[in-house]
């Protein structure tokens, strides 16, 4: 092999450190690959499977108090978040789909029930809509039929250690009216009115998670992924030099990148210090996060919806018909006038993916409302590839979570 690249011109010890670096990186690929299935090995008969939306630390935090036998912390860190505010990305994130977006606003009730510990209310309403969402999705076969295929290709919650179990877990038999808590979402025990102990928190939890894992399906079937695409036949020995050469050109690519990843650190930024708390985009960094949440602060103001739809993240979608998009953010956002906003928080997640939040303040039909906004940025080039965050010819995009939460103000 080294002789084949001497051949070719490329430097040894410089192929080698290559190498160095894709090791590192196909070691963290390896971590984050198999975490779905150690995740759903501990957890999944408790009631908890991965899923892709999923928050990866969180997965990851739980396998690791699961391999050093302390389960049950990883599972009060899972009971903690999917009962919180930090899941209102996740419920947000449902409208993404016609079959949850029809259900919005009873989910949407049932999630401000969460908040605020109406458990007896949220449950029931998580459980029905689930079912309703997959019989729209599956020939009338609800999440809890026996007959239900909850399957799909390349799918971390539709993986035959996922969603199917969860299913066979959740829709046990429950022939005995009982008051003892449970603290699973027995589908049979609480909508029969049979497990009267079932309003807790961990119910909850547990509900709002398989929701979210059952939204993680029904998007890799919108996107076509229900069978396995047909198989590639195997590339001539050409077609196999020709994708080595361009494998050593990526290594040099990685290189660079895996220097820049390894020196990122994330900004410990103190609002109203060291970025204004409002002001003009021009008053921020250039191509930072902040920058271009005020930029859309200022397109929401002008009512440049042209523009906002351009700084929407669109998820690999090619062709994108920027005409269409336009009209949905003039949908979203017409009716609702931006009288003011501020930061109140800035985030830097990961090398190319920082939040930034927004504190705003809305006029709709004469009603004054004050509301927070995350803005999730990703770093990109226009060829739509990951950036990390500083490097040239990028701009951040924003994942559009909000806007239909606009049209229930009133």
């Amino acid at each position: 092999m080294v002789n084949l690249f001497d051949t070719l011109g490329i430097n040894n010890e410089e192929l080698s450190q290559s190498f160095e670096g894709l090791e590192k990186l196909k070691s963290q690929f390896d971590i984050l690959s198999e975490s779905p299935d150690k995740f759903n090995s501990f957890f999944a008969k408790k009631g908890w499977i991965a899923h892709e939306s999923m928050n990866q630390d969180l997965i990851l935090r739980c396998i690791e108090f699961a391999e050093s036998n302390q389960p049950d912390i990883g599972e009060e860190n899972l009971i903690e978040y999917y009962s919180s505010n930090q899941i209102y990305w996740l419920v947000s994130r449902l409208q993404g789909i016609s079959a949850f977006r029809k259900r919005y606003p009873l989910l949407k009730l049932a999630y401000q029930d969460t908040l605020e510990g109406r458990f007896h209310s949220a449950v029931p309403i998580i459980l029905m809509m689930m079912d309703g969402v997959v019989s729209d999705i599956n020939s009338n076969e609800g999440f809890f039929a026996d007959k239900s295929d909850l399957t799909a290709w390349d799918s971390i919650a539709a993986h035959s250690t996922g969603l199917m179990v969860l299913r066979d877990i959740l829709s046990a038999s429950r022939k005995k009216t009982s008051e003892e808590t449970i603290l699973m979402p027995f589908r049979n025990g609480i909508l029969h009115g049979r497990d009267l102990g079932y309003a807790n928190r961990t119910v909850v939890a547990k509900s709002w998670a398989a929701l979210f894992a059952v939204n993680d399906w029904a998007r890799s079937i919108e996107d076509g992924k229900k069978q396995a695409p047909p198989v590639k036949p195997e590339p001539t020995l050409k077609e196999q030099l020709e994708s080595l050469i361009s494998s050593v050109n990526s290594l040099e690519k990685s290189k660079e990148a895996n220097k820049k990843l390894e020196s990122w650190k994330a900004r410990n930024l103190i609002i109203g210090v060291d970025v204004p708390e409002k002001g003009k985009s021009e008053d921020y960094a250039i191509s930072t996060p902040e920058q271009e949440a005020i930029r859309f602060a200022e397109y929401w103001q002008g009512k440049r919806y042209d523009l906002i739809a351009k700084q929407v993240h669109y998820h690999f979608v090619k062709n994108i018909n920027y005409k269409k998009e336009t009209g949905k953010a003039r949908a979203a956002l017409e009716k609702n006038t931006l009288v003011n906003y501020k930061i109140s928080k800035i985030t830097d997640c990961t090398p190319a993916i920082s939040e930034v939040a927004l504190l705003v303040t809305i006029e709709r039909n004469g009603n004054i409302h004050e509301l927070p906004i995350l803005l999730r940025l990703i770093y990109q080039n226009l060829d739509g590839n990951i950036l990390v965050f500083g490097e040239p010819d990028g701009r951040w995009l924003f994942v559009e979570s909000f806007f239909h939460t606009l049209e229930y103000l009133d």
